[in-house]
């Protein structure tokens, strides 16, 4: 899924939209103005069907970041961060920083959106009743769609919402949180394989845009269930690492000061790396600087250009204690997982994580197991 255009933040929380949403927004705006509309309330013009289609469509978007929204806040009182909220084709995402600790409070987080949906819901419908016409129409459907939303995601497939207060059900009553999601996954997994079988019915039977939209949630579910399955059977074995076994360490750096003709000709030409972190003259990482950014700068002010000008200020790099696990490492950079993670002893910068690093560990554990690494020497405290 592409990250999409930042639209605006709220609470700290950046807004994303993906290009895929133009699809959900040109598919509900048509079938509201062609059919569902004129169905509810007869009488008008194509031109209010259109207009009134077009704001419940984007009603509907702003539902969605309503009921992400209520995910993020819930996260954040369990001190869980949220990096941004994502639309896209098959609804909003929103990008935890880490992972629940406890089954709780998976629990909550996972039950805070389709509770923002149903009273959203609820206050619509008991809105229309003031209105006539196609504004009670329009109300009420925006209404019921709501409702719909919120019952569609406690479907126990995982991960939908109620996918996810089954597997922190599971994770309570267990106490195993990878058991949960095994048995969360397989569930979902089951869930999705049903709708892809009536999205196919329904297509057959000639609703061709509902059967095909249902198989492709179904196809979502399965896939995703997977791919957090993954994640969570990879990052236990992560969390027996030290993050001192993938970084590369005491890596090449670079002065602040130095022009970025001079950083290019003498690091990046005889070096191996595309990224470095960026020292002051005492010694003091100030940020870290990428090839992208170089290239961003036009050639002809790479001299009167510094590396600090273009770096990333390290307030804003993932940065790490020497004494870290690589589960550690993982869950932070899961939020971007093409950026690097600066490793400190106290103030010493000691080493570098790439993605490239992580990747080979992932790799080397799903092909050896946990057993092979029980024996790694931890960091010490």
């Amino acid at each position: 899924m592409d990250e999409g255009l930042t639209l605006t933040r709220i609470r700290g929380i950046d807004i994303r939209l993906s290009w895929s949403v133009v699809i959900i927004v040109a598919l509900v705006t048509w079938s509201l103005a062609i059919d569902t509309l004129p169905d509810l309330a007869e009488g008008y013009s194509d031109g209010a069907y259109w207009g009134v289609a077009a704001l419940l469509a984007v009603g509907l978007l702003a539902a969605l970041v309503a009921h992400e929204l209520g995910h993020s806040i819930v996260a954040a009182r369990e001190g869980v961060g949220v990096s941004s909220i994502t639309l896209w084709v098959f609804g909003g995402i929103a990008r935890l920083e880490s992972q629940p600790s406890t089954a709780g409070s998976a629990f909550r987080i996972a039950g805070a959106g389709p509770a923002v949906s149903a009273v959203i819901g609820v206050i619509s419908l008991a809105v229309a009743v003031a209105f006539d016409g196609l504004a009670a129409a329009a109300i009420a459907w925006f209404g019921v769609i709501n409702l719909i939303l919120a019952v569609f995601n406690l479907l126990p497939a995982f991960p939908m919402d109620g996918g996810r207060m089954y597997q922190a059900w599971w994770w309570a009553r267990t106490r195993d949180q990878e058991d949960a999601t095994r048995r969360a996954v397989s569930l979902g997994r089951t869930i999705g394989a049903i709708m892809i079988a009536l999205g196919a019915i329904e297509a057959l039977s000639g609703a061709a845009v509902g059967g095909v939209w249902l198989i492709l949630i179904g196809w979502f579910v399965r896939e995703a269930g997977r791919a957090e399955l993954d994640q969570v059977t990879v990052l236990g074995p992560m969390g027996a690492v030290g993050v001192t076994e993938v970084m590369t360490g005491d890596p090449d750096t670079v002065i602040a000061t130095d022009s970025l003709e001079a950083f290019v000709s003498e690091s990046v030409l005889g070096g191996r790396h595309t990224t470095y972190p960026v020292v002051a003259a005492d010694g003091s990482v100030v940020g870290l600087v990428n090839l992208q950014a170089v290239r961003t700068v036009d050639r002809e002010r790479w001299p009167a250009t510094t590396v600090r000008d273009v770096a990333t200020p390290v307030e804003e790099v993932l940065t790490v204690d020497v004494t870290a696990s690589v589960a550690d490492v993982m869950e932070r950079m899961g939020v971007d997982p093409r950026r690097r993670t600066l490793v400190f002893d106290d103030a010493r910068l000691v080493g570098i994580v790439a993605p490239a690093d992580l990747a080979r560990l992932v790799t080397a554990v799903k092909l050896a197991g946990l057993d092979a690494f029980r024996g790694v020497d931890q960091p010490s405290a």
